[in-house]
């Protein structure tokens, strides 16, 4: 049940557009952007970054590589963060297949601990790059963002005061973060609330929040976006009894393809192998090579 409101909580804030905080007492009102504003906020950072070059302040490369020739970074440093991004993106598409329960807990054990380094590098690099153009048009970006979709009433007429910003911010990106979320967005979506609407109108789903594409809020597209690929995956694909009326093992199946099972049979004795001689251990990458 507890799931079940969560979900519907995540449904209603997108379906009307604003979320609501309450913090120290005090209610503030977060007012969802829309395609049309992401859009022009891209292009505001894009101009200040531009201002910022013209007005001397080095970019996030020019300071990486004074960094690198004063020996304070490298260029390992710099191909191991790529490296790890790489394989945490492939691993995490490489665990959505995985069947074997004991595997998928020893992979996924692996993928965390690549995040946690990642992340660990991420910090370090900030710290170079905390004065950049980039930077700049970034923190930029962000002030006028606060300042269009903070507000103290439902009305969105009294903006919130700048010096309020910083404390409402981190509790705005956390629920940007969970509007954003794929896993929660599946099961948002399948709320018959939704998705049983969304079956009539697949047609025309912009019907449903009765505006066009630039007044789209973004996750408004996002749950277009997954109940269209969702609907789809039930129409056309053969879905395993066990895992049907699931949104999120729906979304992430796929099909074996003819002599799969040969292969995965294969894979599964590999990674087994490479279990026993660490110790039974298993690092992400061992599923990618």
């Amino acid at each position: 049940m507890k799931n079940e409101d969560s979900s519907s909580l995540i449904l209603l804030d997108i379906i009307r557009g604003y979320s609501i905080f309450d913090i120290s007492g005090e209610t503030y009102y977060f007012k969802h952007f829309t395609v049309g504003e992401m859009l022009g906020l891209d292009e505001f950072e894009k101009i200040e970054f531009a201002k910022a070059k013209k007005a001397g302040i080095q970019t996030e490369e020019q300071l990486i590589d004074s960094a690198i020739k004063m020996e304070v970074w490298s260029l390992e440093k710099e191909e191991k963060i790529k490296s790890l991004k790489w394989t945490i993106n492939h691993s995490t598409k490489a665990l959505a297949k995985m069947v074997d329960q004991g595997q998928r807990k020893a992979f996924s054990e692996g993928i965390d601990r690549e995040r946690k380094e990642l992340e660990k590098r991420n910090f370090e690099r900030r710290k170079i790059c905390s004065y950049s153009a980039e930077h700049l048009a970034d923190q930029k970006r962000f002030l006028k963002m606060a300042a269009s979709s903070l507000f103290y009433d439902d009305k969105f007429k009294k903006p919130i005061k700048e010096k309020k910003v910083e404390l409402v911010a981190t509790v705005v990106f956390s629920k940007f973060g969970e509007l954003s979320d794929k896993n929660k967005l599946l099961k948002a979506v399948y709320l018959t609330y939704f998705f049983d609407v969304f079956v009539c109108q697949s047609s025309n789903p912009l019907a449903l929040f009765q505006t066009d594409f630039m007044n789209l809020t973004v996750f408004q597209k996002n749950i277009l976006s997954f109940a269209n690929a969702l609907f789809s995956k039930m129409k056309n694909t053969r879905i395993p009894d066990e895992i049907y009326g699931d949104p999120i093992k729906m979304y992430d199946y796929e099909e074996p393809k003819d002599n799969e099972g040969a292969k995965v049979t294969h894979g599964v004795e590999d990674l087994r192998e490479k279990m026993k001689s660490r110790g039974g251990e298993l690092k992400a990458e061992d599923l990618l090579s």
